[in-house]
């Protein structure tokens, strides 16, 4: 079977007791959905190190991570005695993961540290934030025409939220048109002691004086979720199925691909009313 190859963005490699790991954000993930954060992938089995991309495999997936798109801000979640082993690592071998992984080590503590060390020796590191430059500019111009796009759509309903669904225990961006205010709202995760939830909520501002308040809780195995709270002003959800497999949206079956339509009185009157499932509160696009 042939292995899906994800892009990866604001990535980084892990390396523990001679075991290697990446993490980052996967532009379209087999599994995970679109645009979702990979926190560890599974067993690495090669790696190819051509001009400035590192190819990253592993049993199912081959990971691209051009050294453009490494994360600015690396091993925030490290400490630090490690981290100043780390940067040791090109110094024992010519292994080009080792010389990456030494090289972002040395960019965190410059980032993190008030300390002056110096790396000026070190060609991985000085390439690295070469390429970060441009390379972070288009990340941000990658998600401002995404954000853009979901706005657009968004735009073509009235007093609605608008979901491309891929990852529902993650979740994904949603674009909201409410009165005359469009914009896009990232989702958060709330841990619950039984159940996590996912949280869209958007205060007033001075700009967009428009605020709501939409979550859901994922159920299932990832295919079902179920909203608990939904506000007053957004008057119907417009949802599209973009995992491999049905969806359940309140208990109403999204085929792959579609896109479905599903009002407030429909959430109010308790999620599972009959009248949902006929198409008097949900329509399919």
């Amino acid at each position: 079977m042939e292995k899906a190859t994800v892009n990866m963005t604001n990535w980084q490699l892990y390396v523990y007791d001679g075991v290697y790991n990446l993490s980052g954000t996967a532009d379209h993930h087999p599994s995970l959905g679109k645009n979702v954060y990979v926190s560890r992938t599974s067993d690495l089995i090669d790696y190819s190190f051509t001009n400035d991309v590192l190819t990253y495999e592993t049993r199912n997936t081959i990971y691209v991570c051009p050294l453009k798109y490494a994360t600015t801000r690396p091993y925030f979640n490290v400490v630090d005695r490690y981290k100043e082993e780390l940067t040791h690592l090109s110094e024992k071998t010519e292994n080009v993961l080792d010389q990456i992984i030494s090289a972002l080590a040395k960019l965190s503590i410059e980032v993190t540290t008030k300390d002056y060390k110096d790396f000026s020796n070190d060609s991985m590191l000085i390439r690295i934030k070469e390429l970060q430059v441009k390379g972070q500019a288009e990340i941000e111009e990658m998600k401002q025409k995404e954000s853009d796009r979901l706005a657009d759509i968004a735009h073509g309903y009235e007093d609605c939220v608008y979901i491309e669904i891929s990852n529902v225990a993650g979740g994904n961006l949603l674009a909201y048109h409410i009165g005359e205010y469009v914009g896009v709202i990232e989702p958060s995760l709330h841990s619950g002691m039984f159940q996590d939830s996912i949280l869209y909520l958007k205060y007033a501002t001075e700009d967009d004086p428009c605020s709501l308040d939409f979550r859901y809780w994922p159920m299932g195995w990832g295919d079902a979720l179920e909203t608990y709270s939904w506000s007053d002003n957004i008057k119907q959800a417009v949802i599209k199925n973009e995992t491999g497999y049905d969806l359940q949206f309140n208990h109403i079956t999204i085929p792959v691909g579609e896109t479905m339509i599903f009002t407030s009185e429909c959430h109010r009157q308790g999620l599972i009313s009959p009248d949902c499932h006929n198409g008097k509160f949900s329509d399919i696009l």
